[in-house]
């Protein structure tokens, strides 16, 4: 009788192991896929021109000429739809004996007034991105009869070409 209870209690436990064996399994899985998603919006037109522009000081006479200065801009195009632009600059107040020229990119010379705005940059194309220029501001006073500091404004207005696709 012992011995045959020793074989059972082998036969019983190995029916055992065998049954907890046989109840796990794992599914194998060696592949998967993401969906990546993404657009590109249009951006911003910017402009920006120097803040101040320094003549510096001359002595009163009948005719005063201030030396050329340079002044910056920054044209900053990330809309994708405009392929050039156009700056245009008038001059924000009224002042008879002050006469001021903008020598443009293209080289021409225009007098800024208070009242229409002229045409001082037109570029065909520009690159996605940052766009830099400069252009010439000559300054004078004709028939000035007081010495004091002189201060003007020049309003800048930017205008996009055609629609098209932009050189990259």
């Amino acid at each position: 009788m012992n011995k045959l209870m020793k074989t059972g209690s082998v036969i019983c436990g190995g029916m055992m192991a065998f049954s907890f064996v046989s109840s796990v399994s794992a599914a194998n899985k060696t592949n998967g896929e993401t969906t990546v998603n993404s657009e590109i919006t249009e951006g911003e037109v910017t402009l920006e021109v120097d803040a101040t522009t320094n003549f510096g000081k001359k002595e009163l006479a009948p005719v005063v000429n201030f030396d050329d200065q340079v002044i910056n801009f920054k044209v900053t195009d990330y809309s994708g739809t405009t392929n050039g632009y156009t700056i245009t600059a008038k001059l924000g107040d009224a002042d008879t004996t002050r006469s001021l020229r903008i020598t443009g990119t293209s080289g021409s010379e225009s007098e800024l007034s208070n009242t229409d705005a002229t045409e001082v940059v037109a570029e065909a194309t520009h690159d996605v991105g940052e766009n830099e220029g400069s252009v010439q501001a000559a300054l004078k006073y004709t028939g000035a009869t007081e010495t004091r500091a002189f201060t003007s404004v020049i309003n800048w207005e930017l205008t996009k070409g055609s629609t098209a696709d932009i050189a990259e």
